[in-house]
This record gives structure tokens, C-alpha cells and sequence, in this order.
């Protein structure tokens, strides 16, 4: 394969609404042919599977805007499709030249959504932890058709992966925490060890909450809801199972003594109970589309609950679970 460069481009126009997850055609590129070098505040945005690219989103002191408020918002990947300045593009071959000197070992917060992670993610940068709210690269590789997938080949998957999470270690410090969105329970894994295998949490929740969360957020049938479950379990499954399991969490907990949790994941730091109590006391995720404003007149259809239980019970028929998978799923049902 010939050396591909790195191409630059200004932005001529953007995406205005967020879309299933991120893609190449969110923004409208112009080529700028001035040779510059990499941007140290560029974050991975997608990858441009047609083109073998990753576009990184150009942001920050370079283009005289605070970069670290893009870790503010509840999700990522909708601060850097607003706040982009420009993007690179860098082809496949060329990615491990691009932060083959960031340590990288960030703690990844693995999770069913509606289960907390983004209350916990606001929390942790309250008391002064580094950490990235669904940076959806790492959603759309997890998404990948099988066909893209078996193309690319594992290596290459987790190189993807890699390149997201270098970019977030490059800005916010050697093992910030990356809270990631429900899909990426698809490929725990290949997410693990692009993270160099780095501790993870995984955050769950009582069943029927959460399925009646899901529900009213997502508008999500009984079958859909299950389906989730059942992949959240799987990934529970297989990261339960490696030498350094994931350190497992609930959301009654984290609503009932954030304090107390907050100490076990920073042990050491100085944490102030009044900047807990504000943030416990606003919404984690106001100015979204699934703000408690904008779900105060959701209402749950009268089946529901009866169609969710029908609808586990035939999304987990024949899962061959550990006992500590197992016990998981007691808790969440009890």
C-alpha cells in the first residue's frame, strides 16, 4: 500500500442533530492544502470505513477555545460535532504514529444505560478526575457489520479502538475514566484490551427500573429492552471472566451514598460533600433530548412489564453464564 498523508480540512457546514451514532458525512469538508502538523487538541471523532480514515475533530487553545469544556457535556461526541474548528484525516496505517508516545490505560465504565453512568461521570469530574462521556467513536466500532469487521481484521479493530482512547489519554492525562454508551457491551473485549487492559467498572441496575428507564428514554419495546439485557449480561460474562474483572457497581448505591463511592474510586482525593450534593441534586443529562424535562410526560404502555418478563425469559433461554454472571443477574432481579 502507498504512503498516504495526513489531509486537513476546514468545515463548510455540519450535522445540526445528533444521529444514531457518528459518521463522515456529520460534517462538509474543505480541503485546506497547507501542510500543518497533527493538532495536539484533536480528538477522535469516527472512522471513515469507505475511505480507511479516522477523522479527528480539531478543537481547543489553537483555535482559541477551552478544549477541557468539551468534557462538560454529558456526551462527547455531540460537544465535538457543535465546537469542531477543523478535521484531520488520518489513514489506518498511520494511526499508531499518532500517539505512540501517550501512555494510555484509561478506566473504561462499562453499563445497560439508564443505569447511572453519566450522574457517575459528572461526579468524578466534580471532585477533579479526568473523564469523557461517550466518545461515540468507540460506540460505531462496536457497532461494526460483521462484513467490516472481518475486512479490517482483529488488529485493526482494536487499533481503532486504541486511537479513541490515546487521543482522550493525550488531553486528559494517562487513565482518565471513559464512561462508554450501551452498545459498546457488544465488543467488551476487544475495548479491554485496547485500554491495555486498565481496571473497568461495571455499572448496573435494578431490572425492573431499568427496563421501565429504557422504555420511556428510548421508546423501547419489551424485546428491545431484553435484547439489551441479554448483551449486557453476555459482556458481563466475558468480563467477569478475565484475570482483573471489573470492579461491579450499582445505581441504588451510587443514589444513596455517592460519597461513599466516590472514596472507593478516588481513594486519596479530597472530596467535598457539598459539590457532591449539587451535583447529585441537578440533572446529568439536561439541555439532551432524554432530560427529565423532556421525559416528565412519558408514559410507560400498559403491558410493558408483563411483555419485558415474557420477553427475557426467551432472550436468555440457553445462556450459558458463569455463576458470577449468574449471581449479577439475582441481584438485579431481587
Amino acid at each position: 500500500m502507498p504512503d498516504r498523508r495526513l489531509l486537513h480540512f476546514d468545515i463548510a457546514d455540519r450535522q445540526q442533530e445528533l444521529r444514531g451514532t457518528a459518521a463522515p458525512d456529520d460534517f462538509v469538508l474543505a480541503r485546506r492544502d497547507t501542510p500543518v502538523p497533527f493538532p495536539a487538541n484533536a480528538l477522535a471523532y469516527c472512522a471513515d470505513m469507505q475511505a480507511e480514515r479516522v477523522l479527528y475533530s480539531v478543537h481547543g487553545a489553537a483555535h482559541g477555545r477551552d478544549i477541557a469544556a468539551l468534557f462538560e457535556a454529558p456526551f462527547l461526541y455531540a460537544a465535538q460535532l457543535c465546537d469542531a474548528q477543523g478535521v484531520v484525516t488520518v489513514p489506518f496505517e498511520r494511526l499508531p504514529d499518532i500517539d505512540s508516545a501517550t501512555t494510555c490505560r484509561p478506566v473504561l465504565i462499562f453499563s445497560p444505560g439508564r443505569a447511572g453512568s453519566t450522574l457517575l461521570a459528572r461526579l468524578l469530574r466534580a471532585c477533579g478526575a479526568p473523564c469523557a462521556s461517550e466518545p461515540d467513536m468507540l460506540s460505531q466500532i462496536c457497532r461494526f457489520e460483521r462484513e467490516d469487521r472481518m475486512r479490517i481484521g482483529p488488529e485493526t479493530e482494536v487499533a481503532l479502538l486504541h486511537a479513541c482512547l490515546a487521543a482522550l489519554c493525550r488531553l486528559l492525562g494517562p487513565a482518565p475514566f471513559v464512561k462508554l454508551r450501551s452498545h459498546c457491551n457488544a465488543r467488551p473485549l476487544p475495548l479491554v484490551e485496547a485500554a491495555a487492559h486498565a481496571p473497568a467498572i461495571l455499572l448496573m441496575r435494578r431490572m425492573a427500573p431499568w427496563a421501565v428507564s429504557r422504555h420511556l428514554a428510548f421508546g423501547e419495546s419489551a424485546a428491545s429492552v431484553a435484547s439489551v439485557l441479554r448483551q449486557t449480561l453476555d459482556a458481563a460474562d466475558k468480563l467477569l471472566g478475565l484475570p482483573q474483572p471489573p470492579r461491579v457497581l450499582w445505581f441504588e448505591d451510587l443514589r444513596a451514598n455517592p460519597l461513599g463511592m466516590l472514596r472507593a474510586l478516588l481513594p486519596g482525593t479530597k472530596l467535598d460533600p457539598l459539590t457532591i450534593a449539587h451535583v447529585m441534586a441537578a440533572d446529568s443529562q439536561a439541555g439532551t433530548s432524554v432530560a427529565r424535562r423532556e421525559l416528565a410526560f412519558a408514559t410507560v404502555e400498559p403491558c410493558f412489564a408483563e411483555d419485558f418478563r415474557a420477553a427475557c425469559e426467551s432472550a436468555c433461554a440457553g445462556a450459558a453464564w458463569s455463576e458470577a454472571t449468574r449471581g449479577l443477574l439475582a441481584v438485579m432481579t431481587a
